[in-house]
């Protein structure tokens, strides 16, 4: 039996990020994890000689921003080459194409010229993001100054008041049209819920991240970030351990003192992390335990976030060669987002939003030259999927041959040059995350269930601690990282505690009494 400080369940970023953490501070962690490739969400895949990222499209501050300081956190920033994209996503608008800038003055300048009317409720609307930006700086910040972080949190009065509003309500408190705020916030389907249901939380905090500190890929793609978080966690001493199944958190005296592996073999911890879903956790891992059936009930009742459905294309051509030029479009044909969510919900998919993402734009290497992949991104849930094998095949083919036959009417030729149609379903997200639902954000990023109020790390069970999307601050790749790193800092102070006691109480058994 291998005993550790920490051992972790599930290497997803969630999971990879507190095991590095925790081992960029010194504690001997292992990570089990139960499927062939490290990363969750965050991996790759291969057909017939092409390389598809499995759900990286973007992420924002990858150098000197926040996404950046979560991989200096874990000594992985040095093992990632950040590729900063040309913008954070373009616009099939009214029948044109519309690209996003990265920078804010051009971006403002760009609304005030498709929105001439509303030029100073536009500049409102800045004023109020960069006070909800100084705002959760203040609150985040990791300052020691107790004074100067309570001085910081009086002008934290947007942030605050935003953290109660749906990214609708933060947009049109400024009387900005529907209109406008439909084009604004087109970006809504990436973080699960249309703007009348999404946390503003959820909305603004990346915004901020993609145009005031830059949007980026990774080259090599969501597997590479995956990666350079293993490397970091077995550079100092860790251990991840893949095909290796939890199938009990084995719990004494009401704490959790280590795992048992399907196989049978069982590992000791003074701490154990579970980077899985809270239900699967709850439900598989600690069946026994009396406080897990209670928790198990409070957190069902709580809104479990959207799927998605990818089809993965791979080409026999470059994009550019059939008029896609951009690395990340949004193909925006219904004008109101609760209509949009609506459809897709009910699996009406051809008459919905779609997003499309260019891989060679983002990344030329990740493929051979002469290579093309994309993948078609919509909202999706299990519910639209038959379980029965037959007709979920049936279904897989309906649909994949629906979504070819749009393209083709959008770029002609298209058909012609397809090499490999791959479809993800909600169900293929659940069999390999045991997600409930196949939910890709975790919890819905709903006001009640966002920040601070999102589910806690710390569970039921003494030294057992929970994170991922799930969990506080929230889903994505860098709330997913935050959530991990947060609770590694916890823990570790927790687990210092302990051993500064010990070492207490050893000194005062030595210690010669007078």
């Amino acid at each position: 039996m291998g005993k550790y400080d920490v051992i972790v369940i599930g290497a997803g970023l969630g999971g990879l990020s507190c095991a590095a953490r925790l081992s960029a501070l010194g504690y001997r962690t292992a990570v089990f994890e139960s499927h062939t490739l490290a990363g969750g969400y965050a991996t790759e895949f291969t057909r017939k000689g092409y390389t598809f990222d499995v759900s990286l499209h973007g992420v924002g501050g990858l150098e000197e921003g926040s996404f950046g300081q979560l991989l200096k956190g874990c000594n992985a920033d040095q093992r990632i080459v950040p590729l900063r994209k040309k913008h954070p996503y373009s616009i099939r608008w009214e029948g044109q194409i519309i690209d996003i800038p990265s920078n804010v003055q051009e971006y403002v300048q760009l609304l005030q010229d498709m929105f001439p009317a509303e030029q100073a409720a536009i500049e409102k609307l800045f004023a109020g993001i960069r006070r909800f930006r100084a705002g959760f700086s203040a609150f985040s910040s990791p300052s020691s100054s107790s004074w100067r972080k309570a001085a910081g949190l009086l002008k934290a009065g947007t942030f605050f008041r935003w953290t109660q509003m749906t990214t609708w309500e933060a947009v049109r408190q400024f009387g900005l049209s529907d209109r406008f705020t439909e084009f604004f916030t087109a970006l809504w389907p990436y973080y699960g819920l249309p703007p009348k249901r999404l946390a503003a939380l959820y909305f603004f905090i990346p915004w901020i991240s993609y145009h005031l500190e830059g949007t980026y890929y990774i080259q090599g793609g969501a597997q590479a970030l995956s990666n350079a978080l293993v490397a970091s966690i077995q550079l100092a001493g860790g251990e991840v351990h893949l095909r290796s199944q939890v199938s009990e958190i084995v719990v004494e005296g009401g704490k959790a003192v280590g795992v048992r592996l399907k196989k049978g073999a069982a590992y000791e911890a003074d701490w154990v992390v579970s980077g899985i879903s809270p239900h699967h956790t709850y439900v598989r891992l600690l069946e026994n335990h009396a406080a897990a059936g209670r928790e198990l009930e409070a957190v069902s009742r709580l809104e479990t976030g959207t799927s998605l459905t990818q089809l993965y294309l791979g080409l026999s051509c470059e994009p550019h060669e059939l008029g896609i030029t951009e690395e990340d479009l949004i193909l925006y044909d219904v004008p109101d987002s609760e209509t949009d969510y609506e459809v897709m919900m009910s699996g009406q998919y051809t008459k919905g939003n779609w997003m499309l993402t260019n891989y060679n734009a983002m990344d030329p290497t990740l493929n051979e030259p002469g290579k093309g992949v994309i993948a078609v991104t919509f909202l999706d849930r299990l519910e639209n999927w038959p379980a029965a094998r037959r007709e979920y095949k049936a279904q897989k083919e309906s649909v994949t041959q629906q979504i070819l036959e749009r393209l083709e009417q959008l770029y002609p030729g298209f058909g012609s040059k397809v090499v490999v149609a791959e479809l993800g379903t909600p169900r293929t997200m659940q069999r390999y995350t045991a997600n409930p639902g196949g939910a890709v954000y975790g919890y819905a990023q709903t006001v009640r269930q966002s920040g601070m109020k999102r589910l806690k790390h710390k569970s039921v069970v003494d030294c057992l601690s929970l994170v991922g999307a799930w969990t506080q601050p929230g889903g994505g790749f860098q709330g997913a990282m935050n959530s991990g790193i947060m609770e590694a800092e916890r823990i570790a102070a927790k687990l210092g505690q302990a051993e500064r006691a010990s070492i207490s109480t050893h000194e005062a058994y030595q210690t010669p009494r007078t």
